[in-house]
């Protein structure tokens, strides 16, 4: 099983981190597993800018950009599982996070039928990661679940988008500190718990 997961705190061994590695360990419980971390603020990942290559108008062509999304997305292409993590910035996900999936968009391949003048009179994505498992893993400070309720719509949305399968979520409160969560046991099973979902779903 292939698993890619995307890292979007801007600190190793935060608590998102530590739980998408419990999300993992569950995976590898059982079955076989080759697992690729991405670190999206270590990675070369331009700003999109916009430049619609990807859309309808634009012929569904891949993006211009040149840097490490090009491999990623490839990757994605091939792997059977996806893991989305993000702490909670400002009541959204990360910058990273954001950039992240405003460039998985070619990956939502646009299929365009024209009348005999050109007009468009059909147009529908279809997602090269239809029916890829995925999980989201999400970390906060404050003690108020309705904190993350933007960041857990945008992730969850995003993966109906892409016709993805979600096999459930981590949420984690209270972690203003860093790594505190190594100290919270029920959440660490959980977030191996799902792992374990993602595995044998």
């Amino acid at each position: 099983m292939k698993i890619m997961a995307f890292v979007g705190s801007p600190r190793k061994g935060s608590n998102t981190d530590i739980l998408i590695d419990k999300v993992i360990e569950g995976a590898k419980s059982k079955t076989d597993v080759e697992a690729e971390k991405i670190y999206l603020y270590e990675a070369d990942i331009k700003y999109c800018n916009a430049c619609g290559a990807h859309t309808v108008l634009k012929g569904s062509r891949d993006c211009p950009l040149g840097d490490d999304m090009a491999g990623i997305l490839h990757r994605m292409q091939e792997a059977d599982a996806f893991i989305f993590g993000s702490p909670n910035h400002g009541r959204t996900i990360s910058a990273a996070m954001t950039n992240f999936i405003a460039r998985m968009m070619p990956l939502l391949k646009m299929h365009v039928e024209k009348d005999e003048s050109g007009k468009i009179i059909h147009a529908e994505a279809r997602p090269l990661t239809r029916g890829k498992k995925a999980v989201m893993v999400v970390s906060q400070g404050d003690p108020w679940p309705s904190s993350s309720a933007l960041v857990v719509k945008i992730i969850d949305d995003n993966m109906k988008d892409f016709q993805m399968k979600k096999v459930g979520e981590v949420f984690s409160m209270n972690n203003i500190e860093r790594a505190i969560v190594k100290n919270k046991p029920d959440e660490l099973n959980l977030a191996f718990a799902t792992g374990v979902r993602l595995a044998l779903s």
